[in-house]
Order: C-alpha cells, then sequence, then structure tokens
C-alpha cells in the first residue's frame, strides 16, 4: 500500500521547473562519482548518487576528431565503474566491469572520439551493482558533435532551443527513500524531478534529447492532442531525412532526437505523456503477460496514460530556427554481401519465468570468454528472443544497423545507427548487421546484454574479444593443431606444439564456413578439450586462438 500512498502523495505536488544538467567542455574531463542527498519530494531529503553533485551528471559535450582524456575520482565509498553507453572506443576505455574503479581510486582514460553527431550517456556498469547505483541516479548526457550535423540549420543553443531529458522510472518507499529494485516502480523522474514538471521553451523550432534512462521500463512519449513530431536521430546518429511521428517507442538505454515546431504557439502549453496503454503486451511499463495465476509484474503505473512534463511556450530568441531541414546525412549501412552469421537466443528457465533469463542458455562469467570477432569482419546477428517480455539488446563499442524485425524491414526511425534494440518477446526476432574496424584486444572483452538492468546484472550478459585481422599482427598456425579422438564423440581433445598455458577462443565453423560454434577453452601445456556434443555428425575446421596465434585443423564428428 505505501507505493499507492506515495503516488497519492506525488499528484498533490505543485508543479517545478524541469532543471537543465550544467555541461562540461574541452579536451580534459572531470567527474567524481559521490554520495549525496536531493529534494525531490517537498520537504525531505532522498539519497541519491550523482557525479559532481547529488544526482545525475554534466553533460559531456565532445567533437568528433578530438583526443580527449576523462579522469573519473570515485568518491562513492564503493568500487564502482563509469561505463561511455554508444561511444565507439577500445574495450580498455569502455567503463564495463573490467574497468572497475575501487573506492577512492581514480581512472583516466584517454580516447579519439570517432562517433557521429548524436546523444549519448554514461552510468556505472558494475557486474552485480548496476542497478543498485543507476537508480540512485548516477548517469549523464554525452553530446558530440561534427561537422557535418554543424553544417545543418538545426536548433544547437544548449539549454534553450536544446534541451537533454532523461526519463526515469524509479521505486520510492514510504518515506520517499529510492528502493533499489524495479519491479514496481511507483514515480517518473524527468531530468532528477518528479513528473508534471514544466520546461520553458522559445516559440520556433526546437529540439528535445530524449533518454529513456530507466533500469526496467519502456516509454510510449507522445503529445496531448496527438501532436506531431519529427525524429531526427537514434542512437548513434542522425538520420537520413526527419520522420513524422505521433508516439515513440523507447527502452532503456535508448535514445532519440526530436523536432518540434512551436513557432506561432507562443503563450501556449503542450503535455508531453506517457501512453503506457499503448504499449504492446509483454513490454514492462504496458500489460505484461500473464503467467497462469501468479503475479504479472505490474506496477501501479503500468498499463496507464499520464502526463510527463509540461512545455510552456515563450517569445522566440534572437536568431530563431523556424523550418525543419527536409534532408539530413546520407547513412550508409553496412553491405550484408559475404557477412558471417552469428546467433544469440534470449530464453528463461523455466520457459515461462519473468526474471530468470539466458543468453544461448548461459549466464554472465567474468572468466568465460563467448566468442570471438575478427576485426574488420562484417557480421549478421540475429537475436530470438523465447520469452514473455521484451528485451532491449545493447552492444558496446560500437553501432550496428538494424536489417530487420519479425522479418521486415525496420521503421523509418531505426534506419540509422543504433547501439540499443529491442527483440520482441514470444519468439521475436532482429537482425543486425555489424563490423568492429578499428579495435582488437586479445584479452579484454566487450560486452553485450539486455539493458533492463536487473536482467544485466543477474548474468542476462556476454562478452567477447575483437582479434586482429588474420592477415594483420595475428599469426596463422596450420598444422600444428592435432585432435584425438578423431572421429570424436561428445569431445575432442586438441594439443598444440607448444608448451602454452592459458584460455584460447575455440571457434568451430561447418563445411559452408559457418561458424556453428564458439567457446573458450582452457589449454594446460598445450592441451585443450572443446565440447562437441550438439554438433550433428560431419567434418568441421577449427581456428584456435592463443597468444596472439591463430591454429588451424580440421576434425570429424561421427
Amino acid at each position: 500500500m505505501f507505493f499507492l500512498a506515495v503516488l497519492a502523495w506525488t499528484n498533490a505536488v505543485a508543479q517545478t521547473t524541469i532543471p537543465i544538467p550544467p555541461t562540461l567542455e574541452g579536451m580534459t574531463f572531470n567527474l567524481t562519482p559521490q554520495q549525496g542527498t536531493s529534494e525531490i519530494f517537498s520537504g525531505i531529503q532522498t539519497n541519491t548518487i550523482g557525479y559532481n553533485g547529488a544526482m545525475l551528471g554534466p553533460t559531456l559535450i565532445l567533437n568528433k576528431g578530438e583526443t580527449v582524456t576523462l579522469n573519473v575520482h570515485n568518491q562513492l565509498g564503493d568500487t564502482t565503474t563509469v561505463h561511455w553507453h554508444g561511444l565507439h572506443l577500445a574495450p580498455s576505455n569502455d567503463g564495463s566491469p573490467h574497468n572497475p574503479i575501487l573506492a577512492g581510486a581514480d581512472w583516466s582514460p584517454s580516447f579519439e572520439v570517432l562517433d557521429h553527431a548524436s546523444t549519448y550517456w554514461y552510468h556505472p556498469h558494475l557486474h552485480g551493482k548496476t542497478l543498485n547505483q543507476v537508480v540512485k541516479g548516477a548517469a549523464g548526457f554525452i553530446i558530440v558533435r561534427d561537422d557535418e550535423e554543424a553544417a545543418l540549420n538545426l536548433p544547437r543553443t544548449y539549454g534553450v532551443d536544446d534541451v537533454p531529458l532523461v526519463f526515469q522510472w524509479k521505486t520510492f518507499s514510504a518515506d520517499k527513500q529510492i528502493v533499489e529494485m524495479d519491479e514496481v516502480d511507483n514515480e517518473v523522474l524527468v531530468n532528477g524531478v518528479l513528473r508534471g514538471s514544466t520546461l520553458t521553451m522559445p516559440a520556433q523550432v526546437v529540439r528535445l534529447r530524449l533518454l529513456n534512462g530507466s533500469s526496467h521500463r519502456f516509454f510510449d512519449f507522445g503529445f496531448a492532442n496527438n501532436l506531431n513530431f519529427k525524429q531526427i536521430g537514434g542512437d548513434g546518429g542522425l538520420l537520413d531525412a526527419p520522420v513524422a511521428m505521433s508516439k515513440l517507442m523507447l527502452a532503456p538505454g535508448e535514445r532519440a532526437e526530436i523536432l518540434l515546431d512551436l513557432t506561432g504557439k507562443e503563450g501556449q502549453t503542450l503535455i508531453l505523456k506517457q501512453f503506457g496503454s499503448q504499449l504492446p503486451q509483454g513490454y514492462p511499463g504496458g500489460m505484461m503477460m500473464n503467467m497462469g495465476g501468479g503475479s504479472n509484474m505490474m506496477g501501479p503505473l503500468d498499463d496507464t496514460d499520464f502526463d510527463l512534463m509540461t512545455i510552456s511556450v515563450i517569445a522566440q530568441t534572437a536568431n530563431p530556427v523556424t523550418s525543419i531541414p527536409a534532408v539530413l546525412v546520407a547513412n550508409t549501412p553496412l553491405s550484408q554481401i559475404g557477412a558471417t552469421p552469428r546467433s544469440l537466443a534470449m530464453t528463461a528457465q523455466p520457459m515461462m519465468s519473468m526474471t530468470n533469463f539466458f543468453l544461448n542458455g548461459l549466464k554472465f562469467d567474468m572468466e568465460n570468454i563467448n566468442f570471438s570477432v575478427e576485426q574488420g569482419k562484417t557480421e549478421i546477428w540475429t537475436l530470438t528472443n523465447q520469452t514473455m517480455m521484451a528485451h532491449p539488446f545493447h552492444l558496446h563499442g560500437n553501432s550496428f544497423w538494424v536489417v530487420s524485425v519479425g522479418g521486415n524491414p525496420p521503421p523509418a526511425n531505426m534506419r540509422g545507427r543504433k547501439d540499443v534494440v529491442v527483440v520482441p518477446p514470444m519468439n521475436g526476432s532482429v537482425k543486425i548487421v555489424v563490423r568492429y574496424d578499428d579495435f582488437s584486444d586479445p584479452d579484454m572483452p566487450y560486452m553485450y546484454h539486455c539493458h533492463i538492468l536487473s536482467h544485466e546484472d543477474d548474468g542476462m550478459m556476454g562478452q567477447f574479444i575483437v582479434t586482429a585481422p588474420a592477415t594483420g599482427t595475428v599469426e596463422s598456425v596450420p598444422g600444428r593443431l592435432m585432435f584425438y579422438p578423431n572421429p570424436a564423440g561428445r569431445n575432442v581433445f586438441f594439443e598444440i606444439n607448444e608448451d602454452i598455458t592459458k584460455g584460447a577462443v575455440c571457434q568451430v565453423t561447418d563445411v559452408l564456413g559457418q561458424v556453428v560454434s564458439e567457446q573458450s577453452a582452457p589449454v594446460l601445456n598445450g592441451k585443450g578439450r572443446i565440447e562437441t556434443e550438439a554438433l550433428p555428425a560431419g567434418s568441421y575446421a577449427v581456428r584456435i586462438l592463443l597468444e596472439g596465434k591463430t591454429y588451424t585443423g580440421i576434425f570429424v564428428k561421427q
């Protein structure tokens, strides 16, 4: 009942002004994760986490082509990481669970900004504690600018006609403290203040940078009176042209840039709403699947429509943007010709579980590399969802292109660069095409995972390494790999004529050249084992990646 009590109390709160995050610009940035308190509810101090402040963090303004250094000074009192969500960088700079920052310690990644102009964000990514730290308020925006975007007549006066807005579902207890869970979220914050607050914008074309920074639930954004807007960008860059829309669904981790034409609307107010009743079944925030008599994990605001914020329109600025470009940028998606196929299946145990999820039948293991990707090689990943809940799939260190959703071409607003894509429930499928061109690392992996943070923390995550090109720094060593027994049964053992003890990545391909198995294997004194029980009878080629070399050979499965 305390959730309903908080809800009733919130409805009585007077409107407040939505704050605009401060900015940091330049080549060197200093961020301090820290504990704090915030007055989210009038007269009450709520324990929160922020960067350089009590909650949320400053917006980092980066310019494509510049080399930046990000100094993180951890004053949180606990281990953390800072993941630069969506940025294209080496895994050693990514801020994954493999880049922990101990309490009181510093971390200073430095890298060239390679990304296209768009809206990105940063947040903790410590395995098992991502949800705990993010829901307490640890998150901030990153805005990348580039010459191509700068040449367009778009709003870009920060905080005036170009405003970042992070929307976050949260669970509050009866004493107005944030509960580190996500199943029964009972409130929504906009830039850290309660829903229903007001943003002032001029009577001209304005840009809103929308981020679903929630741990669990989806938003279906729309304006009262079905007001149309134009989406101009997604996760990783601008679209080819503005897309007219009246509703926009964003999953946790997703971003979108939209334009509103407020010309001639001075003195008017607009209401941005959550249309939860219009979310498809199985999408958190809407109606969840019925689990046959058990709890369906519905929160007090799920499957309802309510106001998120009010836009109060004031006079134009001195140099207003009053028209929306018909054309934006020319995107060139990756070619699928000759791409290597890869499959990832989302499953639950038991099948109807709404909490216990797996990727390719596995839970995350910090010591287990799930597969490898060769630098410069294009891959098509088929993502399938056999569970009763939609899952937002996030890929680290790179953008991808959506090829299809449910076998159909993606809608126009999903045809730009993405790093989060929603895989629908009940045998839904998505195909993406991706290529890692710029970075390889034999030891440090990139992550892939569901961006529902409780799922991620509970192990719905995997990791892979990008190996150097076979024609580059990796030495191919055919003829030094022996298999036994051959033909193989449930397992095949291999031996390398070198006394090496280290973890290896084993890639198995069939006679058509398709990768049918990729697994990590410990190598002791040059000997190791590959599991082959699931393989059909036939002949297989093997590539074993070990110590910067690629060992190749062939075995037969009986």
